[in-house]
């Protein structure tokens, strides 16, 4: 349905340069010359340099292997501390063991009745609206509003909450570990804060009091690894679902008669949420660390480096989808990878593809004229995908 500009990139091999204003706009370029190159590309334009890896086999095979591609030093390109959910086993085990019940899929399905009424609120909101935002008034604040009730925090500052998750999804991509530090700061000590609150009461009634009142070995886990953990849960329970919902309605209404089509019935939404999880992954890839040496095609590729995992390139590898580069809403065959899969696949995916439904249901019954205004602004950091800003009207 919709030909991306990636398929006139020359098949000769390009320098893939993903901080580019060209790469940034598209992301289609930067996939398309990672599957011309070599199947282990050292990227060198970032301190420290690593390797993406970008056929659908390699980033698969990497993802289900977790003892040599481990997750403990971050999913960023710089590396970190294990902490949380972004730990290899045993700790691993035990703290998504924590959070597991609340994301199950009965579980979730049980939160369709809120998700409804807090998106109608939403939409009621921006009802008499000429121009809104669709991410700052539709896609951002469902989400967050969503996965602070599953925390068991106050919901009352979006706007702050806003401009915490922005910094912690910048954070990952920066070149200096600074920049951020203030805002970091101001979330760390506000989640501090609720989780000395939570365990002074004792209950154990929603998810962070669960996180505050767990013991290992004994021992509740320290404050510095809970909010770490904390932060993971919020910042992962907002940004790829926001960007989701931004992507797929961008798409929709960007392709000729594809959003009339949408709002007549005659596309399911959840062959469009899974065809835009594809084609236009919020997060571009994320990265692994190597235990130990490796070699991939005769690239050697030494223990404790950084290895990007990118989704949107094996995501239009032809071997696994034929027509990469289409829009096509009707597809067969391989899954994509946007959510990884293995030990480390997104605990949250039900979540954010029932928060993508409901939303996009709702969309098309109230505003069946939606439109957009102009194209937006994109995120900033390199690994995700989205948009941060998306005027629309719908009158």
């Amino acid at each position: 349905m919709n030909k991306m500009s990636s398929d006139s990139v020359n098949k000769t091999k390009q320098a893939v340069d993903l901080m580019s204003a060209e790469e940034l706009r598209d992301p289609a370029l930067t996939a398309a010359k990672l599957l011309a190159q070599e199947r282990a590309y050292f990227y060198e334009k970032f301190d420290p340099p690593f390797y993406i890896f970008s056929r659908y086999e390699d980033v698969n095979n990497a993802l289900l292997d977790a003892e040599t591609y481990i997750e403990g030093y971050g999913n960023g390109p710089n590396f970190q501390p294990p902490r949380g959910i972004l730990s290899d086993a045993p700790h691993h085990t035990f703290t998504r063991g924590l959070i597991q019940r609340d994301f199950l899929v009965k579980k979730i399905n049980d939160l369709r009745p809120r998700l409804e009424a807090i998106v109608q609120e939403l939409l009621d909101a921006v009802a008499d609206k000429t121009v809104w935002d669709l991410h700052d008034e539709l896609s951002f604040p469902l989400p967050v509003i969503i996965i602070c009730e599953i925390l068991g925090i106050p919901t009352d500052d979006i706007q702050r909450f806003k401009r915490w998750a922005d910094a912690s999804v910048a954070n990952m991509c920066a070149s200096d570990p600074l920049e951020y530090a203030h805002e970091l700061a101001e979330m760390n000590a506000y989640l501090l804060a609720q989780i000395h609150h939570k365990r002074k009461l004792g209950r154990t009634d929603d998810l962070l009091s669960v996180m505050a009142l767990a013991k290992q070995d004994g021992e509740h886990l320290s404050d510095e690894e809970l909010v770490a953990f904390a932060v993971q849960i919020f910042v992962a329970g907002n940004e790829t679902t926001t960007s989701l919902i931004s992507n797929l309605v961008w798409r929709l209404l960007t392709i000729d008669g594809l959003w009339d089509c949408f709002c007549g019935g005659e596309i399911d939404v959840e062959d469009a949420i899974n065809e835009s999880l594809r084609f236009d992954p919020p997060l571009l890839g994320l990265f692994k660390t190597t235990s130990r040496a490796v070699e991939l095609d005769g690239v050697q590729i030494p223990a404790h480096t950084k290895v990007m995992m990118h989704y949107g390139a094996a995501n239009r590898d032809p071997e696994a989808f034929p027509e990469p580069n289409t829009f096509k809403l009707k597809r067969s065959g391989k899954k994509m990878l946007s959510f990884s899969v293995g030990l480390h696949v997104c605990i949250g995916k039900e979540l954010a593809k029932l928060e993508a439904s409901v939303t996009l249901n709702a969309l098309r019954q109230r505003y069946p004229g939606l439109r957009l205004v102009d194209e937006g602004e994109r995120v900033g950091p390199f690994l995700f995908w989205g948009r941060s800003k998306l005027p629309v009207t719908h009158t």
